[in-house]
């Protein structure tokens, strides 16, 4: 790979910056035992084969096969659903509408709103769509309630329960579960979901991979910056390893100067969903034991004029961590036409659209910096497959070196869990 797909920069979270509410210089190497434990920590369960979530890339037969798939989908389908929700659905929506594609068109009915679901279903062509219903336990409420309803109307429209047999592609353990049962059955096409892999964990596995292929996703791009970032995440280092660097920093930007609040804001609309993603990875990963820090999401230039007030005056309990994009796709310079020598338009005339957007960023970032609000940035040159990959899996070994500092699980979810059981007993009295 000839230059980095990411950078990260986190020179505005000091104190020769941001002066009182800034860190240390120091306070790195103040945390270097604790962080050289966190690391060796995961870095054990992940060569055990514990924690596999860091070596998918390694992986070149699940990819094979998701490729293969998805391109036999694509000769005899146009839409792909996807029946999930969370972890189940927000990694594979970040990567499309990140990567884009000219493949299937994918959607995501992540809710059980029966108005935009059946609106969904009544605009489809049934017999040119198909269905991923995505869920690791293979139970979960959302997707099996949608997978019926589905299953209904395929019947009614298509004639009969099996014509969706054809049009259905499983996602889910591969042993147990209701959706393994029912891929037996019908003999569905199915994938597995790896048991060591959590929901929020798994964007690369085929519960990601394979709606992103369907879509057109460059997916070997996207494994060239995991094996990029797998490179760096190996040092326990954090001069050399920015998940470890970036764990340490936001740690103690919580406990030692109270901000629990990150908020992630890209400057490119295709990442929107990037950050969506990543508000459930840090949230349902570190929320427990009655503290945790707190994600938000934005997007520049658009929050700029909603929320860059309240980071800039509000509460002092919020780190912003920017996602810059150096390079645009399109070029899309702003003319002048016949107004370019009125004095309110003239200065930005001949300036690309990229250029003024990035500008934005770096004014919103030395306006809070002046202020003395801590703000870090990760860079990407542009984009690419390779920068979403290497971004994606840095967070993720971000978030679990994370839970070693707070002394909490970061793989389980017994909030989520006890919410499902109080619904399920509810919906049990009849």
């Amino acid at each position: 790979m000839q230059h980095e797909p990411l950078h990260l920069d986190p020179g505005n979270l000091y104190t020769d910056k941001v002066g009182a509410n800034g860190l240390s210089p120091e306070c790195l190497n103040v945390l270097r035992p604790s962080l050289t434990a966190a690391h060796g920590a995961i870095h054990a369960r992940v060569q055990s084969g514990e924690l596999p979530f860091l070596r998918l890339h390694e992986d070149r037969a699940t990819l094979d096969r998701v490729l293969e798939a998805a391109s036999a989908a694509r000769a005899r389908f146009d839409d792909l659903v996807v029946l999930g929700i969370g972890g189940s659905s927000l990694g594979g929506r970040a990567l499309i509408a990140a990567l884009g594609g000219a493949g299937l068109r994918v959607h995501f009915p992540d809710n059980l709103d029966p108005d935009r679901f059946g609106a969904l279903i009544d605009g489809l062509d049934l017999d040119r769509t198909q269905w991923n219903a995505i869920s690791k336990s293979g139970g979960t409420l959302e997707t099996i309630a949608q997978l019926l309803v589905v299953r209904e109307q395929a019947a009614a429209r298509l004639g009969g329960y099996g014509s969706l047999a054809s049009r259905l592609v499983v996602t889910t353990d591969p042993q147990k579960g209701f959706l393994r049962r029912l891929a037996r059955r019908d003999g569905l096409e199915s994938f597995e979901v790896p048991p060591c892999v959590g929901g929020r964990f798994s964007v690369f596995t085929p519960v990601g991979l394979y709606p992103a292929a369907a879509a057109g996703v460059d997916l070997e791009g996207v494994f060239r910056g995991m094996a990029w970032a797998a490179e760096r995440l190996a040092s326990p280092d954090p001069a050399e390893n920015p998940a470890l660097a970036a764990a340490g920093l936001l740690y103690s930007l919580d406990v030692d100067k109270g901000r629990p609040v990150i908020a992630t804001v890209p400057y490119a609309d295709s990442l929107r969903a990037t950050a969506e993603w990543f508000a459930q990875l840090w949230a349902e990963s570190l929320g427990k034991a009655g503290r945790g820090p707190v994600p938000i999401t934005a997007v520049g230039a658009t929050d700029q004029h909603s929320q860059l007030q309240l980071w800039m005056e509000g509460p002092p309990n919020m780190v912003v961590a920017f996602i810059e994009v150096d390079r645009c796709d399109r070029a899309m310079p702003i003319p002048a036409a016949d107004l370019g020598d009125d004095p309110d338009v003239a200065w930005m005339v001949g300036h690309d659209m990229g250029h003024i957007l990035r500008m934005e960023k770096r004014g919103t970032a030395e306006a809070l910096t002046r202020a003395g609000r801590p703000n870090l940035t990760w860079r990407m040159p542009a984009v690419t497959p390779e920068s979403i990959g290497a971004w994606m899996l840095i967070t993720q070994a971000m978030t679990a070196y994370a839970g070693g500092l707070y002394g909490v699980d970061p793989f389980d979810q017994p909030g989520v869990e006890a919410g499902k059981i109080i619904a399920r007993r509810l919906l049990s009295q009849r």
